[in-house]
């Protein structure tokens, strides 16, 4: 404890020494260079530089010059792929009693897929049924929109509660019924009933036909 005592007054005067000494090397700092105004560049110009603007400038159309393979990648829609003449979308009553006919009295292999525009499973499916509908060009794709009025009677007939909903027939009867968005189904389903054989038998019975 005593050894501490003896040196602390020694630091407290070092620090004070240092102190002074530092304080009195500083100069004072003028007020008024605080308050004083910068002097004037002499090499920055006074008056502004003109901006150069082109002669025909459309501000309604900033881009018209440019030509149109410029920005169509990044700005244009994406092109949809054609539909397939085997997808029949159905809108009226007497187009599904004559589809079903169809399917279910001359034995049409047929697939009936019912939709609806606000239905999100129903988009993630739909790119999957155009490929289906192009590697089957044997089997009719029906596309049902159950917001058409005037099928509302006939979606109760066939008890369509949920989209969405997909009905395989084949000769003449309905094989298989798939609710909801299960694409590993509604591929394997399509596979198993009008698969490679099924259309080798279809082009067999024309020929024997023609013959």
């Amino acid at each position: 404890m005593r050894g501490k005592s003896i040196i602390r007054p020694f630091l407290l005067r070092q620090s004070f020494n240092f102190r002074s000494i530092s304080s009195s090397s500083q100069t004072p700092l003028d007020q008024n260079y605080l308050i004083s105004t910068p002097k004037t560049n002499s090499s920055i110009p006074k008056k502004p530089l003109p901006v150069s603007t082109p002669l025909k400038l459309n501000l309604s159309r900033p881009f018209s010059e440019y030509p149109t393979h410029y920005y169509s990648p990044y700005l244009s829609e994406p092109e949809l792929p054609p539909v397939t003449p085997n997808v029949v979308s159905v809108k009226l009553e007497e187009e599904l009693d004559t589809a079903l006919s169809k399917a279910e009295g001359q034995s049409v292999p047929a697939v009936f897929y019912f939709t609806a525009t606000w239905c999100a499973p129903c988009r993630l499916i739909a790119p999957v049924m155009g490929e289906l509908a192009r590697r089957n060009p044997h089997v009719t794709i029906y596309k049902v929109d159950i917001d058409e009025e005037a099928l509302a009677s006939k979606l109760n007939t066939l008890n369509i509660t949920a989209v969405p909903t997909v009905h395989f027939f084949k000769e003449g009867k309905k094989e298989v019924e798939v609710v909801g968005g299960d694409v590993t189904r509604i591929v394997q389903t399509m596979k198993k009933l009008y698969g490679e054989e099924e259309l080798k038998k279809d082009d067999s019975q024309e020929e024997i036909n023609e013959n």
